[in-house]
């Protein structure tokens, strides 16, 4: 798949629309008294029809802006703040912004806030491009862009047609860690996950089954549940005969392998952990996590890379890097009978 920047609105667009020169549509916006109240009612409809706005960064006291890059998370500030991902994901973002002279612009909103966002900044001319993270099922962000007119592109697998795609080539992580886990003698292993509406669940889901099944494993699947009265009893006691689990957050396996001993169930000794996700989380932690370490840096430099050319007109696809790579520390280790957790918790 190959995408191309579609042509961006312009005020003479508008003016055409309106039937007015540009100067008439600056004066509009710009709240001139040359400007009869009709008439302006008739260029403000001619911007809202087009989805335009002046240019926010013509209006910068600095004069003429550089190019900015948008990144809305649908996320709460406290959430944000203790995923690990997303300090990498900005870190690695800033090298290769800073490197052909863009901007970030960042904001946190609710879910039902992100339609307005994107509408707002693109028809402003906040930013010239917009990377799309946490895409969902069905994600309606994917229609928006093109309807839009916007540059983008998703981290993560492709999803349609319209937006290109940065993807870890992770296609045989599963089978790397259900391989270690067997060959430690784990015969039921869970895949943990705290995002089942993203696009990416089902296909993680599949993957692990699989791995499982062709190496004779049984495969389980759990959602954590952060509303429970103790989400660690919770999930413990809802893994039956699982001996080792592969959690999608690092910052949730650190909670497990922390505090499953408070409710009966040791860690490496009765329950292996491993995190989908590996930081500096997992180092701190006792047990170390044995975890994945994403080329989240080189996704960040590929997507900028790609936007860059769309930015420019040029044609750029969805591209796969690099796959992750399996660290194995101390949270797993040879399996012993199950724990019996229900009488346990």
């Amino acid at each position: 798949m190959t995408a191309t920047r579609p042509k961006r609105v312009t005020i003479a667009d508008v003016a055409r629309r309106a039937g007015v020169s540009p100067s008439a549509v600056s004066h509009a916006f710009n709240g001139r008294p040359n400007i009869s109240e009709a008439t302006a009612a008739r260029i403000r409809a001619a911007a809202d029809e087009l989805n335009w706005r002046p240019n926010y960064a013509s209006r910068k006291v600095s004069g003429q802006g550089g190019r900015s890059l948008g990144l809305v998370i649908a996320r709460s500030s406290d959430t944000f703040g203790r995923d690990p991902f997303f300090m990498r994901l900005l870190a690695g973002l800033t090298e290769p912004l800073a490197d052909i002279g863009w901007s970030l612009s960042l904001t946190l909103v609710r879910a039902d806030e992100e339609e307005q966002v994107y509408r707002q900044w693109w028809s402003e001319q906040r930013v010239d491009a917009f990377l799309l993270v946490d895409v969902r099922q069905d994600d309606p962000r994917l229609a928006l862009v093109e309807q839009l007119g916007a540059p983008a592109a998703l981290l993560g697998a492709p999803v349609g047609a319209a937006v290109p795609a940065v993807t870890v080539g992770d296609e045989s992580a599963y089978a790397t860690v259900i391989g270690h886990l067997a060959g430690l003698g784990h015969r039921t292993v869970a895949r943990v996950t705290d995002a089942p509406g993203l696009a990416h669940t089902r296909s993680r889901d599949a993957r692990f089954t699989a791995a499982a099944e062709d190496l004779g494993l049984i495969a389980q699947l759990a959602v954590w549940d952060p509303a429970a009265a103790d989400p660690v009893a919770d999930l413990l006691g809802r893994l039956g005969a699982a001996t080792a689990i592969v959690v999608d957050s690092e910052t949730i396996a650190a909670e497990i392998v922390t505090h499953a001993p408070e409710v009966g169930v040791r860690v490496p000794e009765q329950l292996s952990v491993v995190a989908w996700e590996d930081s500096w989380v997992s180092t701190i932690v006792r047990p170390r996590l044995t975890a994945f370490d994403a080329p989240v840096e080189e996704s960040a430099r590929t997507a900028v890379a790609l936007l860059a050319r769309l930015v420019s007109g040029e044609p750029a696809g969805s591209t796969t890097v690099s796959g992750r790579r399996l660290v194995i520390r101390d949270s797993t280790a040879p399996a012993a009978p199950a724990p019996p957790r229900g009488d346990a918790l």
